[in-house]
């Protein structure tokens, strides 16, 4: 019934119902609203700031503290001869504990090229040599590997696998939020796991005179493979 009607129902609806209410209801809420709207913005950018100041990074100095392990062999090639040498990642070689494998360089040395000048009729052997690509956990596709090589020139022949991902040995800037941020790029281990094989082929040249080394139809070969490890240190660039 209309004489039920809520007193407060009532002065709500008068309140409303005067033009001059309206209107400052409506600019009281839409200055509220602003002020919340600026409150909010100024809230948000404080801690925006708070947290790029949280997050800036700064300049940390990447040392390398480089191990090398080294393994030789000595070994003879019949003419024509194609074989594979295997180097033990976990056997051949002393990684220090705590250490990282970074790159492998190897070195294939010919026979003694004095035999040249001992014998002038004499002539070097063909030898080339190759990295095998195999499981070894390495960085197989970097660009700066050079994973096969070849000489006739009494000349000593070169190889390289890069196995750590980024690693050149060399000390560098980096930037960090802090230390071990710094670090976590060079702490990953299972790299350099594996055997490590390489192909050496010998081909013999020698000439149909009389002489003390010009008739022979092998050549001994030295390979020497060296394993460079790591540890690294960082500290802060004032």
């Amino acid at each position: 019934m209309e004489g039920d009607e809520n007193p407060f129902t009532e002065a709500v609806s008068e309140i409303f119902s005067i033009r001059e209410a309206n209107i400052v209801g409506s600019i009281s809420l839409v200055v509220i609203l602003i002020c919340g709207s600026i409150n909010l913005f100024q809230w948000t950018q404080v801690e925006y700031s708070e947290a790029v100041d949280a997050a800036t990074d700064d300049a940390w100095w990447i040392e390398f503290n480089t191990t090398t392990s080294s393994k030789t062999i000595t070994e003879t090639w019949q003419h024509e001869e194609v074989r594979t040498v295997e180097f033990y990642m976990d056997e051949d070689f002393q990684i220090p504990e705590g250490n990282l494998v970074g790159m492998i360089d190897i070195t294939i040395f010919p026979e003694d090229p004095e035999f040249a000048v001992t014998d002038p009729v004499s002539q070097c052997d063909a030898i080339s040599g190759d990295i095998i690509v195999n499981d070894l956990t390495a960085q197989w596709s970097y660009e700066g590997n050079n994973l096969s090589g070849q000489d006739s020139s009494c000349e000593t022949i070169e190889l390289h696998l890069r196995i750590y991902p980024e690693y050149d040995g060399i000390d560098h800037n980096s930037l960090a939020v802090n230390e071990f941020q710094a670090l976590i790029p060079w702490k990953q281990t299972g790299w350099g796991d594996g055997v490590l094989e390489i192909q050496i082929e010998l081909d013999v040249n020698s000439v149909d005179q009389i002489g003390p080394f010009a008739q022979d139809d092998d050549e001994e070969i030295t390979v020497l493979v060296e394993v460079h490890s790591f540890t690294t240190s960082a500290e802060m660039v004032e």
